[in-house]
C-alpha cells in the first residue's frame, strides 16, 4: 500500500485529481448553489442592441433614435444600497493605511453633499464613477444619489414615488447623452426606465402613469470643503474591493478633451456663448430649471467668492470655490432649492426652453 501511495504522488497524477476536485468545488459553489437558491442570473444587455436589455418599452415617451446602449450591460455598474458609513476620522485612517496605493478619498476629491433634517452625508464622485446610483436613507428620507460621468451630472432625488419606495439601478442604456436608471422590480415586465435629467419615467409602467422624480437640494464641492462646512458629516464607505479602482481618473481625459459628447444628443447646443462641456449649477425655481454657468458666476463673485442673484423673483446667494483641480459652486441660500449639476450640452438637450435667458 505504501508503494502504491508513493507511486501515485511520484507519477504526478495527484495534480490532475486535485485540479478535478477544485473544478468540481468551484462549479458547485458558483453554479449549483446559486441555482438552488434562485440567485443565478445571466448578463442582460450586450452593450450594443437596446432590445437585448429586455426592458419594457411600452409606452416609450422619448425619441427612439436617441435611445442607445452604453457599451455596458444592465447592472454592469452595481448600484449601492444602504451603504456602510464612515466618519471623517475613519476616512483619514483609511487614507493613511492606503497611502502607498494612492489613498482612499482625499481632500481635493469632489463629493455630492446632502443635508436632510440636519444630517449631512458625502457621496464621493471617484466612488460614484463605479456605481452611478446610491440608494440610501438620510434624515429619515429615502433618497437616490445619481451620477453620470459622461455628462458630469450629479443630482439627488426622492425614492418615494406615488406612495412607493423604489430602488434604482444602472440600466446600461443612454438617452440623449444621459445614462438612464431603472426601478428594480421582482418581475422585469414591471420595471421602468427613468431619465434623471428629464426627471421622469420614460418607458414602462411608470411612464404609462406619467410618474415624475422629485429633485432635492445637493451640493458638489470638494471633500475638504464639505467636511469643513459639516464636521459631523458621514461618508459612504463603498466597496472595499474597489478601493484601488476608485483612485483611477475615469473621466478626466474625456472631460478635458475637445471632443464632443460621447453619445448622440439632440438638440445640440450651437450658440457662441458657452462650450458644450461648460459646467453648470441648476436651481429648480417655479417648476423650471434655472441654469447658471460656472464661468459667469466666477466672473461675478465678490472678494469672498459670493454671488448674489435674483432668479424668477427669488433672491439666491451662491458660494464659489476655486480649487487647484476644480471650480465648484454651492448654494448658501435658500438652502431648500432643488439643485443639480452637469455639462451644458446634456441639460440643454432635454430642457432647451429653460435656456432662453442663459
Amino acid at each position: 500500500m505504501k508503494n502504491k501511495f508513493t507511486a501515485f504522488f511520484s507519477s504526478g497524477l495527484w495534480i490532475i485529481v486535485l485540479l478535478a476536485l477544485t473544478t468540481v468545488g468551484v462549479a458547485f459553489k458558483e453554479i449549483i448553489i446559486p441555482l438552488a437558491n434562485g440567485d443565478f442570473t445571466r448578463t442582460i444587455g450586450d452593450g450594443v442592441h437596446v432590445a437585448s436589455y429586455d426592458f419594457n418599452l411600452h409606452p416609450l415617451l422619448i425619441n427612439r433614435k436617441l435611445l442607445v446602449a452604453s457599451g455596458n450591460s444592465k447592472d454592469g455598474l452595481n448600484a449601492l444600497t444602504n451603504p456602510r458609513l464612515l466618519t471623517p476620522a475613519q476616512v483619514s485612517n483609511i487614507n493613511n493605511a492606503r497611502r502607498d496605493a494612492g489613498g482612499f478619498m482625499q481632500g481635493p476629491d469632489r463629493v455630492v453633499g446632502v443635508v436632510i433634517h440636519g444630517q449631512a452625508r458625502a457621496y464621493p464622485l471617484p466612488m460614484m464613477n463605479w456605481h452611478e446610483v446610491c440608494n440610501d436613507r438620510l434624515g429619515g428620507k429615502a433618497i437616490a444619489v445619481i451620477w453620470d460621468g459622461f455628462c458630469d451630472t450629479a443630482m439627488v432625488v426622492s425614492r418615494r414615488v406615488n406612495h412607493q419606495i423604489l430602488r434604482f439601478g444602472y440600466s446600461g442604456l443612454v438617452y440623449n447623452g444621459n445614462a438612464l436608471i431603472y426601478d428594480q422590480q421582482p418581475n422585469v415586465e414591471n420595471e421602468s426606465l427613468w431619465s434623471p435629467i428629464a426627471g421622469r419615467a420614460v418607458a414602462g409602467p411608470m411612464a404609462a402613469k406619467d410618474e415624475k422624480l422629485t429633485a432635492l437640494p445637493c451640493q458638489v464641492v470638494t471633500w475638504r470643503n464639505w467636511k469643513s462646512m459639516y464636521p459631523q458629516t458621514t461618508m459612504i464607505a463603498g466597496v472595499s474591493t474597489l478601493y484601488t479602482a476608485y483612485r483611477k481618473d475615469v473621466y478626466g481625459p474625456y472631460d478635458h478633451s475637445l471632443a464632443g459628447p460621447r453619445y448622440a444628443v439632440k438638440p445640440l447646443w450651437s450658440h457662441r456663448h458657452g462650450k458644450l462641456k461648460s459646467s453648470l449649477i441648476l436651481l429648480r425655481i417655479k417648476h423650471h430649471w434655472r441654469p447658471l454657468g460656472f464661468a459667469q458666476l466666477f466672473a461675478r463673485q465678490n472678494r469672498a467668492g459670493v454671488v448674489h442673484l435674483k432668479l424668477a423673483g427669488v433672491p439666491v446667494v451662491l458660494q464659489c470655490f476655486k480649487e487647484p483641480q476644480w471650480r465648484t459652486v454651492s448654494v448658501i441660500s435658500p438652502q431648500q432649492l432643488p439643485t443639480a449639476y452637469g455639462f451644458l450640452f446634456a441639460w440643454y438637450a432635454q430642457h432647451p426652453t429653460d435656456f432662453a435667458h442663459y
